[in-house]
C-alpha cells in the first residue's frame, strides 16, 4: 500500500512539475480601458413613420479587460498571446484572442482578431478618446430607430470581423508597414455588418468544416494593406490603403453556396506639425446583399470624412465630419440610396495617462430617396481611463 502511495505521490508530482513548466512559459498581465458617457439629443425629427418614443438622453459605458503575455525565446524569436475580454455580459463576451511570432521576419499572428486592413487603418481624425465622427465608442444619435438601420459612419472597413484568421505584418522599412491576412470563414460576434444567421455564426459555431452557404456569411477572405508613417523633422506623415476580398454566401438549392464577389477597400492620409493634426479616410464596399439579408438589399457603401484638432498643454480641441451613402437601402420604398452626414465640434482635458475628460456636441442628418428621415443635434460629455 506505501508503494502504492509512494508511485501516485510521484506521478502527481511528475504532473505537477509538467504544468509548472508549461505556466513557465509566459506571464500574464492586466491591461484595459473603462469609459463612460452621458448624452442627449436636444432637438430631434423624425420621419412621421418612427414607431415609438426615444427617450430624451441616456447613459452608457464600455469596459474591456485584457489579458497579455510575451516571451523573448533563446533563439531570439517572440511568443505572445493576448486575450480580450468584454468587462459587461455580451453576447461576444471573450472579444479577441490570438498568439503570435515575432522577430526579424516580421510578425505572424493566429486567431480571433481584425483583418490586416483594419489593423493598419487610420480612420476620421477627432479630438476626444470616446466621441467622434468615424466608429466612436458612443453614438447618441436614433438614426437607426424605426427601421432606419444606420446610427454612425464607419471608415474601418473588413470583410471577416474577428473570425478565427492568420496573419502577417512585416518589419518597418523606412516607415513602411505591409500586412496580409487570410479566414476560410466569418466565425466572429456577427456574420457580417451587425446581421447574423444563426448557423455557423458566432464563435460556438458546430464543429467540422462548417456549411458554405450561410446566409449572410463571408467565406475565403483575404485582406491586404500597406501604410507609411514618419516623423520629418517636426512635419508628421501618416498615408496607407488596403482591401479585401472575399465571396458571399446564400443558401438554399439552385444557389452554389458561394456565388457572390464582395470587396472592400479604404485610404488614409494624415498630418500633424505643431500642435495641429488634420486628415481624412474613405472606404467603399461593394457588399451587394441577397434580398431581406442585413440591412440593405443589394447595395454599396461609401464613407469618408474629414477632421483637425489642436492641442495645447493637456487641452485637445477639434472638428470633424463623416459621410455615408448607403446604396439601395433597404427602408426606403423606392429602393433609393441612404445618406448619413455627422459633424462634431469636441474637447479633451487629460487629467493624466490615459485618463481624460471629453466632451462633444453635433449634429446629424439621415435621409432616404422616398421621404424618410432623421436629423438631430446632440451633447455629449464622459471619461475615459486607461490601465
Amino acid at each position: 500500500m506505501k508503494s502504492i502511495l509512494l508511485g501516485t505521490t510521484a506521478l502527481v508530482a511528475a504532473g505537477a512539475t509538467a504544468c509548472d513548466a508549461m505556466a513557465d512559459g509566459l506571464e500574464l498581465t492586466l491591461g484595459g480601458d473603462y469609459a463612460a458617457a452621458a448624452g442627449a439629443n436636444v432637438a430631434e425629427d423624425f420621419y412621421s413613420g418612427l414607431n415609438g418614443d426615444p427617450r430624451w438622453g441616456a447613459f452608457r459605458q464600455d469596459v474591456e479587460v485584457f489579458f497579455f503575455g510575451k516571451t523573448t525565446l533563446d533563439n531570439g524569436i517572440s511568443v505572445g498571446t493576448k486575450i480580450e475580454l468584454e468587462g459587461q455580459q455580451s453576447s461576444d463576451q471573450i472579444d479577441e484572442v490570438w498568439a503570435f511570432f515575432e522577430g526579424g521576419f516580421g510578425e505572424v499572428r493566429f486567431g480571433d482578431d481584425d483583418d490586416a486592413v483594419e489593423q493598419l487603418s487610420y480612420g476620421i481624425p477627432t479630438a476626444t478618446n470616446i466621441f467622434g465622427v468615424d466608429s466612436p465608442y458612443f453614438s447618441f444619435s436614433n438614426a437607426w430607430a424605426g427601421g432606419l438601420g444606420v446610427g454612425t459612419n464607419s471608415t474601418y472597413r473588413q470583410l471577416s470581423g474577428d473570425a478565427t484568421k492568420i496573419l502577417y505584418f512585416s518589419p518597418t522599412f523606412g516607415g513602411f508597414t505591409f500586412g496580409i491576412s487570410f479566414a476560410p470563414d466569418r466565425q466572429g460576434e456577427d456574420c457580417y455588418f451587425g446581421f447574423t444567421s444563426g448557423t455557423g455564426c458566432g464563435s460556438s459555431a458546430p464543429g467540422g468544416t462548417t456549411y458554405a452557404n450561410n446566409v449572410g456569411e463571408i467565406s475565403e477572405v483575404i485582406s491586404a494593406a500597406i501604410n507609411f508613417e514618419h516623423d520629418f523633422d517636426g512635419f508628421y506623415l501618416v498615408t496607407g490603403t488596403g482591401g479585401a476580398y472575399g465571396e458571399l454566401e446564400r443558401p438554399g438549392p439552385g444557389n452554389p453556396g458561394r456565388d457572390t464577389n464582395v470587396w472592400t477597400a479604404r485610404g488614409h492620409l494624415h498630418v500633424g506639425f505643431g500642435g495641429w493634426y488634420m486628415g481624412g479616410a474613405i472606404a467603399y464596399t461593394e457588399n451587394q446583399y441577397g434580398a431581406g439579408n442585413g440591412t440593405q438589399n443589394g447595395g454599396n457603401v461609401l464613407t469618408y470624412g474629414l477632421g483637425v484638432t489642436y492641442n495645447w498643454d493637456a487641452w485637445t480641441a477639434g472638428f470633424s465630419w463623416s459621410g455615408g451613402q448607403y446604396g439601395e437601402f433597404y427602408g426606403s420604398p423606392t429602393g433609393g440610396d441612404g445618406t448619413l452626414n455627422v459633424f462634431r465640434l469636441e474637447g479633451r482635458y487629460d487629467l493624466g495617462p490615459g485618463i481624460s475628460l471629453d466632451a462633444s456636441t453635433g449634429y446629424d442628418n439621415w435621409n432616404v430617396e422616398g421621404g424618410q428621415g432623421y436629423d438631430a443635434w446632440t451633447v455629449m460629455s464622459g471619461f475615459h481611463i486607461g490601465f
